[in-house]
């Protein structure tokens, strides 16, 4: 598109947005004069475009109750009926927000029963004095499934030694334990200023971007934007880097409540503004992956063409989709030089059923259509339904165990790595695989945190990998990892 036109249809999308009007925000011009920006206000969150050089238009949404970033993200004006698109999706992001009237905030303790009497005490407290926090209370055997739609955790000072395993589960949401002066006394007004304070501190800190010299970077020159999707309880996270060799040229994330593929043309569009030469857009995405079509049920993703979409809008581009989990994988099997045969397990939380990647001599085996590491097709005995236990600790850890006993049965892995965040514990995995099967066959078991930075440096391996193919019938990563 003529970058005139360009210009003009921004102007164009900024004159509409300021004759918008709702009952859920007001539009202001943004007080601070170092940025052009529109201020979408509400009593529950604030939404603020931003326009940039370039004709970049940067959308997002905070919400005021917990000062967490709901919706992100940044695109290049393409059309005025996808920036409307857009809007409109950040409008709705506002009115979500605007109808969930408080904070929920859940109290756990043995029973439940002393954390149910302070947590009425906190609603009618919460009520008195226009505090916009709900308060419920479960067992901490019922923490598992409940806690992933409250904003925050609290523990009662009894169960406070759990508070770093219950941080391990809900890596996402604040967890403190209540002090015991407050708890005893029922004190909600301490209580209140506990809670803010928690909520103002910072509750992740990412690992740090993973990157690894090419033993062989001089046969493999090109430019590659990979993209990683992760789905969370209620948004997807679009991450992408910009590699050239081992170097990161620039990344960036999006935050949405739901995906489309123009969001990844958006990343894309965004992507070749700073970095003209890529040459190849490599896409890790949960499901099944094969010939660039993306199979997700349980997002309702069935048989999408993603990168036949793709290319027709960057022909000039080469593009590739593979599978988050085989991504991860391959960059676990890179940063490491002890193992030749690898494999690692993701299972989301509440689910039943994950998926696990493997490389042998450094190979990653996808099998026949793709089929290898898909674990919800084998027909292992449980305790009970898959779907209920995967609801709890114990019963996802029963899941996680039999499951990588399957694995060792069959492939013998050197070294295993897990992804669940309803099994914070590696030496309970050990010990639950021990009753099944003999402990010397067990290989050393270790838990990952931080999805992003494997995807994305992983998903870059898988095209190392693949580039060698046309010239080599067997290449792997082992030749090219140092």
């Amino acid at each position: 598109m003529d970058e005139f036109l360009k210009e003009v249809y921004v102007s164009i999308f900024r004159k509409w947005i300021t004759y918008q009007t709702s009952e859920y925000y007001t539009i202001s011009e943004s007080e601070n004069e170092a940025e052009d920006a529109l201020i979408l206000d509400s009593p529950s969150a604030v939404g603020k475009i931003i326009f940039h050089e370039e004709c970049v238009i940067e959308l997002s949404v905070t919400n005021k109750k917990t000062d967490e970033i709901e919706y992100y993200l940044h695109f290049r004006m393409q059309t005025l009926k996808h920036a409307v698109c857009l809007f409109h999706e950040m409008v709705d992001a506002i009115e979500t927000y605007n109808k969930q009237k408080s904070v929920r905030i859940l109290l756990s303790c043995t029973s439940g029963l002393t954390t149910g009497f302070f947590a009425e005490e906190l609603n009618n407290a919460a009520k008195s004095a226009g505090k916009d926090y709900h308060f419920d209370a479960v067992a901490y055997g019922e923490l598992t499934q409940n806690g992933t739609d409250y904003d925050m955790i609290l523990l009662a000072p009894q169960i406070g030694f759990q508070e770093a395993r219950v941080a391990a589960v809900f890596d996402r949401t604040p967890v403190a334990t209540i002090p015991s002066p407050i708890f005893a006394k029922y004190d909600t007004s301490a209580c209140f200023a506990f809670i803010e304070e928690r909520l103002g501190v910072e509750k992740e800190k990412e690992d740090p971007m993973l990157t690894m010299p090419l033993k062989k970077a001089s046969t493999f020159s090109d430019i590659v934007l990979s993209i990683g999707i992760i789905y969370t309880a209620h948004h997807v996270h679009l991450h992408y880097r910009v590699y050239e060799k081992q170097d990161i040229l620039t990344y960036g994330d999006v935050i949405k409540h739901r995906l489309a593929l123009v969001d990844l043309n958006d990343i894309i569009n965004m992507a070749l503004m700073s970095c003209p030469k890529i040459r190849i857009v490599a896409i890790a995405a949960p499901g099944v992956t094969m010939s660039g079509v993306l199979t997700l049920p349980s997002r309702d993703i069935d048989h999408v063409d993603v990168v036949g979409y793709l290319k027709n809008l960057h022909p000039t581009l080469s593009f590739e989709l593979d599978n988050d989990v085989n991504a991860v994988a391959c960059a676990l099997y890179a940063i490491q030089n002890k193992v030749q045969t690898l494999s690692f397990l993701m299972l989301p939380r509440n689910s039943a059923s994950g998926g696990i990647g493997s490389l042998v001599n450094g190979h990653l085996i996808r099998g026949y259509h793709h089929i290898a590491g898909e674990v919800s097709y084998l027909p292992l005995e449980m305790s009970g339904d898959k779907n209920e236990l995967a609801e709890s600790e114990q019963g996802s850890l029963e899941i996680v165990s039999k499951t990588l006993v399957s694995l060792v049965s069959i492939l013998g892995p050197e070294e295993i790595f897990y992804y669940a965040p309803n099994v914070p514990e590696v030496d309970e995995v050990h010990e639950a695989m021990s009753q099944l099967i003999p402990e010397e066959y067990i290989p050393p078991i270790n838990k990952i945190g931080n999805l992003k930075e494997y995807l994305l440096f992983g998903e870059l391996m898988i095209v190392v990998m693949r580039s060698q193919l046309p010239t080599t019938k067997v290449a792997g990563l082992k030749e090219f990892c140092d």
